[in-house]
């Protein structure tokens, strides 16, 4: 009997956890449910707005698809997109913003509004969701901050901190990456090689080299449009000591030493229509 009450014990709770863990898990949204593709965009040159949407399979109760373009709280735009011949799971609408005198809708100082696609069904319900529609701008690299000379120490790791201030009128989320590259002038070890059989030579980059995971990450916004980004070097002591974590992993071996001399930095920023800005020729003198 009183086995069979702890197995019954058990299996309640089994199955209670499993309740609690899927009842953590949101339900998804029409839009992650059924929605293959979506694009927008709006050429600021030539005025002309592009919308696609794309159903994963084909949906027979549909009534209609409409936009509305926002800005402020305010509809400036009104459209309704248009089922295509060759792919029915797919709607579309391409046009020129232009109203009665020829004149733009969209202001041509403004790069970030708001699109809201309303989908109407047959029996009258309805989905919403919104999404950022830009004309696409140069983001830019306004300011950073890295020291002019950073010291090793003898025996710890120090940590390098580098701080990007980054403007897109487009918004944050029009931000694809911030990155940077280097270019090595630095001198040889002092020491004997014995780890590294090069440690007596200098390393000398004629180009900037990169990898992928120098990337800076977002910290704050200090307005709409700009936005800090930081990213942590950790800088190798004059003895040349691992590095190691909390739990004793190694994260980067010994080597002969920890190398001075002059390492020349380029920022860049990447957006997602692909524009791009970047600084370069930045000094910093590693000492002892």
């Amino acid at each position: 009997m009183y086995c069979n009450r702890l197995m019954l014990i058990i299996l309640v709770l089994f199955f209670s956890s499993c309740q609690v863990e899927d009842a953590e898990k949101p339900p998804l949204s029409f839009e992650e449910s059924y929605v293959a593709a979506f694009y927008n965009y709006y050429d600021g040159l030539t005025n002309n707005l592009s919308v696609y949407i794309e159903f994963l399979d084909y949906m027979d109760n549909i009534q209609s698809i409409k936009g509305e373009i926002q800005y402020a709280d305010s509809i400036l735009y009104e459209f309704e997109l248009a089922q295509l011949e060759l792919n029915s799971k797919a709607f579309i609408y391409d046009e020129i913003l232009l109203d009665e005198n020829y004149e733009t809708i969209l202001d041509s100082n403004i790069y970030l509004y708001d699109m809201v696609i309303n989908i109407l069904f047959i029996d009258s319900t309805n989905y919403s969701f919104k999404k950022d529609l830009t004309s696409p701008v140069i983001p830019e690299i306004i300011n950073y901050t890295l020291p002019s000379v950073f010291q090793l120490d003898s025996t710890d790791w120090k940590e390098l901190s580098i701080d990007l201030e980054i403007k897109d009128l487009n918004g944050i989320n029009n931000i694809e990456s911030v990155k940077y590259e280097i270019k090595r002038n630095l001198f040889a070890c002092n020491e004997d090689c014995i780890i590294d059989e090069l440690c007596n030579q200098e390393i000398i980059d004629n180009e900037y080299l990169d990898d992928d995971t120098w990337i800076f990450d977002y910290v704050d916004s200090s307005s709409d449009s700009t936005y800090i980004y930081n990213e942590i070097i950790f800088m190798r002591p004059l003895d040349g000591s691992a590095l190691y974590d909390s739990e004793g992993n190694l994260i980067y071996g010994a080597s002969d030493c920890g190398r001075t001399g002059i390492v020349e930095f380029k920022f860049i920023v990447k957006d997602v229509d692909g524009l791009s800005h970047e600084v370069s020729e930045i000094i910093m003198e590693i000492s002892e």
